[in-house]
């Protein structure tokens, strides 16, 4: 005898089960609190890739000082200026370190530009004192050159408008 197909579910003798539910727990919101200026702009992973920054470059500058012990004493300084810029790009690109690379170009550029009289502290920047404006001394108006004998009160009045006599005078 050939079986039915059935159409309802077979029972089981077996009680069903239930299935338990755990409670959740409920969803606790955070109060946003402001942020202070001080530690939106500062925080400590900045003050640490600043740090590596900053020992990057002075690595640099250390390695600038060596390569100018170990050049020749005869180099001149525009040459040993070139080779540390050079050394430094090398660095900066061929060793994926920029920060080193930029320190030995920053020691390269100083030295350039110290040999050149442009960073020394007895510079004479105003050369020519002809071309300067006279100044009062004391109650004497005279030009910023000592060596001429040339006073403004000798040599040139005051007279300023309807006022032949100087500032007011009759």
């Amino acid at each position: 005898m050939a079986t039915r197909k059935r159409t309802t579910r077979r029972k089981t003798t077996a009680p069903a089960r239930r299935r338990r539910t755990t409670a959740k727990t409920p969803v606790r919101r955070r109060r946003a609190t402001k942020k202070g200026l001080l530690s939106e702009m500062f925080n400590p992973a900045m003050a640490s890739g600043a740090a590596k920054t900053l020992l990057s470059g002075a690595v640099g500058g250390l390695g600038a000082g060596l390569l100018n012990k170990v050049l020749p004493a005869t180099t001149s300084v525009e040459m040993r200026a070139a080779y540390t810029l050079g050394a430094g790009f090398f660095t900066s690109t061929i060793f994926k370190l920029p920060s080193v690379g930029a320190g030995m170009a920053a020691v390269a550029v100083s030295d350039l530009m110290k040999s050149k009289g442009l960073l020394s502290e007895s510079a004479n920047y105003a050369d020519s004192m002809d071309s300067l404006p006279m100044v009062l001394n004391e109650n004497e108006a005279m030009y910023l050159q000592e060596s001429s004998d040339l006073y403004l009160a000798e040599n040139y009045g005051y007279d300023v408008g309807y006022y032949p006599a100087g500032f007011g005078g009759m």
